[in-house]
């Protein structure tokens, strides 16, 4: 009978040992943070950040170069206007459309020069958590800026064309 109770002791000594082995290795796993988890969610926000970021500046780099187009079609309706004589009644007086031409490109070009420096200005001032809705709202600028630049560049070549041709 003493080797029976001598076996079993030594069995529940092991299984004892083992079983706080177990235990504190799963308590070591349960306590250690999560590499995974933790960073899903910020490097996912970085990615949505960085997309929104990319998409403004994407914008931004394909209006800027027409910028030149929009200096030189001022340019040409400026000279169109230098060569206006004046009528009978001593008024120089604009062909028609040409002033609301003049004046929508130069709001073009000043609402990107305004947008570049309110952007450059505001963005170093914008906390972390508040980055999604700034580059949401720069999207919507941009793009607005965007159509006011293609429209007005659009609408001056019409012009030209038509007044050139007559």
């Amino acid at each position: 009978l003493p080797c029976i109770f001598a076996s079993d002791f030594k069995q529940n000594t092991y299984m004892r040992v083992l079983s706080s082995i177990l235990f504190a290795s799963l308590l070591l796993l349960s306590c250690k943070p999560s590499t995974d988890a933790g960073n899903t969610s910020s490097e996912g926000s970085a990615n949505d950040l960085k997309a929104l970021e990319d998409q403004v500046m994407a914008i931004h780099d394909e209006v800027m170069p027409k910028m030149a187009d929009i200096t030189k079609l001022t340019a040409e309706l400026r000279a169109i206007k230098a060569t206006i004589k004046e009528n009978p009644d001593g008024k120089i007086v604009s062909p028609d459309g040409l002033e609301e031409l003049m004046g929508s490109l130069k709001l073009a070009e000043q609402g990107m020069w305004d947008w570049m420096k309110a952007y450059s200005d505001t963005k170093p001032t914008i906390k972390e958590d508040q980055m999604k809705s700034f580059y949401e709202s720069q999207l919507e600028t941009i793009n607005k800026i965007k159509q006011d630049m293609l429209g007005s560049i659009e609408k001056a070549q019409t012009w030209l064309a038509a007044y050139k041709a007559k």
